[in-house]
C-alpha cells in the first residue's frame, strides 16, 4: 500500500468532484451550453485538479522528506519552501 493511504478518504472526495465537474463539461458540449458557461466549469475543473495535485505532492514531501528521521533541519527546511512555492504555483 502506498503512503497515501491513510489520506485517501479525503483524495477520493476530490477526484469524485472533478469527476462530477467534467461529466458536467461534457453535457453541457452536447446541449451546446453557451461558450462562457463551459469555459467557466473548465476552469473549475483546473482548480480542482491543481488541489488534488497540491494536497499529493504535499503528502509526497512530509511521508518522504519531512517525517523521516535520517532528514536534516536544512532538508526539513528546504521541503517546507518547495511546498510553499507549490501553493504559490497550483493556486
Amino acid at each position: 500500500m502506498g503512503h497515501l493511504n491513510h489520506d485517501n478518504k479525503k483524495l477520493l472526495q476530490r477526484v469524485r468532484r472533478l469527476k462530477g465537474q467534467i461529466e458536467a463539461v461534457e453535457r453541457m458540449l452536447l446541449e451546446d451550453t453557451d461558450c462562457l458557461e463551459v469555459l467557466q466549469t473548465v476552469a473549475a475543473c483546473r482548480g480542482a485538479l491543481n488541489g488534488l495535485t497540491r494536497q499529493m505532492i504535499h503528502e509526497h514531501i512530509e511521508h518522504h522528506l519531512l517525517e523521516d528521521s535520517s532528514a536534516t533541519a536544512s532538508v526539513r527546511k528546504a521541503s517546507k519552501e518547495v511546498q510553499a512555492i507549490i501553493d504559490s504555483y497550483l493556486k
